[in-house]
């Protein structure tokens, strides 16, 4: 007799596994066929609170920029335009920090590493300030080396 796992949808298997993520009998499971009876757009909406009076701008081994008491914001550029009302080139400016930053660190043998280090350092400085003009009284943030 041949070993069948749990989770298969082997002829073994009293009912046919239901096409999506759910918490069927054998397992977690995930498809991508629209479960029957729904159509586009009725996908959950996108939350864009961000929890807490503080914002800080931090790299962290590729993480971020952006960081919230609820820890890590996503660094999709529509979400940060929504959810804090950036503006285009702030949002690009930081990517393009986070990118510089973590390219710094995967190339430790750079020879003006440090000088390479405090001129991103000053630019997450320079960012936060912009950041800070940008949310006004809403949120405090500071940058976290």
């Amino acid at each position: 007799m041949v070993d069948v796992p749990s989770w298969s949808n082997d002829a073994m298997d009293p009912e046919p596994l239901s096409p999506y993520i759910g918490d069927y009998p054998h397992g977690m499971y995930w498809s991508a066929v629209r479960p029957e009876g729904t159509k586009a757009g009725d996908e959950v909406d996108e939350d864009y609170t961000v929890q807490g009076p503080h914002l800080r701008i931090m790299w962290d081994e590729g993480a971020g920029p952006l960081w919230a008491a609820d820890g890590l914001l996503p660094d999709d550029p529509e979400w940060l335009r929504r959810a804090l009302a950036l503006s285009d080139s702030l949002v690009a400016d930081l990517l393009t920090w986070l990118n510089d930053m973590t390219r710094l660190h995967l190339r430790s043998s750079v020879i003006d590493w440090h000088e390479l280090r405090r001129q991103l350092d000053e630019r997450g400085r320079q960012l936060a300030e912009r950041l800070q003009a940008e949310v006004g009284t809403r949120y405090k943030v500071r940058y976290r080396a």
